[in-house]
């Protein structure tokens, strides 16, 4: 950086066309990138070449517009650029923010990993690096507040609001349906660069990947984009959690997730269904399709080893969620056998009052009461109010 030495590198990568010569600069640059002072300076210098001399061309995003770009479609070129990017992407906000502006940068990115679904290659090379940066650009992406406002008209369609149903009321398919709303934004046809991020096409790859891929970050990477762009409490957030739940069915593959993840993606994949769980009208979905897994999840004491201490206190919000409104959603929390756990984690302390998970635990138990009809079900099974109701609930609580 002292002798000003990336400008000439970038040059002649504009210049070349030679596919070794390619290779060699573009492997330079990921070397180079792999430095934290080098970060910043690089998505400076380097974004646009990157982008219009090697991704637009090797992704097949321009195929068919100009012939002469498909000699410059190298697999090895792509995946040391996208190594270089994926490494710049991580760099901080305004590294993300000019990767975000560049143009044609996320285009080539989906357009790339949409080919390795379609041809049964989720495990190619490159699209580690390319869902690794997607993953990236999506921490806290602002949007812009033309979409937000085209949510909140679409919101002003809804049918009047309709106490959620129990989760196997009879009308709940049908109050569900018309509590969806159209979401012009998710549903666009033809996003565009930034757009791409919170689309619904990206929302349905990102699934995919997460049902087709074996590598362990990939499938990191596509799980947690989806849980930054669903973290949120707009319109936004929201539209992106029904169309992961109610039109792509996306419960389904976050549990093989939970099953067959390592560690890393099961925290991700419980942080997702955190977010979901926000969400009133997803709650009969969860309990139906999730909820044994998230119970046989939860530790039996909050001192076991086997989670960490903020997969334990997602799980319980979660269940906290689930309890607000709906008894039947209380009653299946209890027949899957979460009570104890609950309350063994409830009783943990760290000497100064309950932990994090404890507390969660409490203010759990503390809505699980009260459901005034599920008490005689309760003092049936053995347990007392003093279970649910003691100082310590009601200090987590107030």
């Amino acid at each position: 950086m002292e002798v000003k030495g990336v400008a000439p590198v970038m040059r002649l990568l504009r210049r070349s066309r030679n596919i070794l010569t390619r290779r060699q600069l573009t492997g330079l640059l990921w070397n180079l990138s792999s430095h934290n002072l080098l970060k910043e300076h690089l998505s400076k210098e380097a974004l646009e070449i990157l982008t219009t001399s090697v991704l637009v061309p090797c992704s097949g995003l321009s195929e068919g517009e100009n012939p002469k770009d498909g000699m410059l479609a190298d697999p090895d070129t792509f995946y040391n650029a996208t190594g270089c990017l994926r490494n710049i992407s991580s760099a901080g906000p305004e590294g993300r923010k000019a990767m975000r502006q560049c143009e044609n940068l996320i285009d080539s990115l989906v357009y790339y990993i949409r080919g390795t679904i379609a041809d049964y290659k989720p495990d190619d090379k490159s699209t580690e690096n390319c869902v690794c940066i997607l993953h990236n650009l999506s921490y806290q992406v602002e949007l812009p507040q033309k979409y937000a406002s085209d949510l909140h008209e679409s919101r002003l369609n809804l049918a009047p609001k309709t106490k959620t149903p129990g989760c196997f009321g009879s009308r709940s398919a049908k109050i569900i349906q018309r509590l969806e709303p159209k979401r012009p934004l998710l549903e666009k046809g033809s996003p565009s660069g930034v757009e791409w991020l919170w689309s619904a096409i990206t929302v349905r790859m990102y699934l995919s990947i997460m049902e087709r891929s074996i590598c362990p970050y990939t499938q990191e990477a596509a799980i947690g984009a989806l849980q930054n762009i669903t973290v949120g409490n707009g319109l936004v957030s929201q539209a992106i959690a029904h169309t992961i739940v109610q039109r792509e069915n996306g419960l389904l593959q976050a549990m093989k997730m939970l099953q067959e993840g390592g560690m890393v993606v099961k925290k991700t994949a419980v942080s997702l269904r955190c977010n979901i769980s926000r969400y009133r009208e997803l709650h009969a979905h969860i309990v139906k399709q999730v909820l044994p897994q998230l119970v046989v999840m939860l530790p039996n004491s909050d001192t076991s080893t086997d989670l960490p201490t903020e997969v334990t206190v997602s799980l319980c919000h979660i269940l906290i969620n689930l309890s607000q409104d709906e008894t039947q959603h209380v009653r299946a929390i209890v027949n899957h056998g979460a009570l104890p756990k609950i309350i063994n984690i409830s009783a943990e302390d760290n000497g100064f009052g309950p932990t994090r998970a404890g507390q969660a635990a409490c203010i759990l138990l503390h809505s699980m009461w009260s459901h005034s009809e599920l008490h005689r079900a309760y003092r049936k099974a053995g347990y007392r109010k003093a279970d649910f109701v003691n100082s310590r609930t009601s200090k987590a609580v107030h």
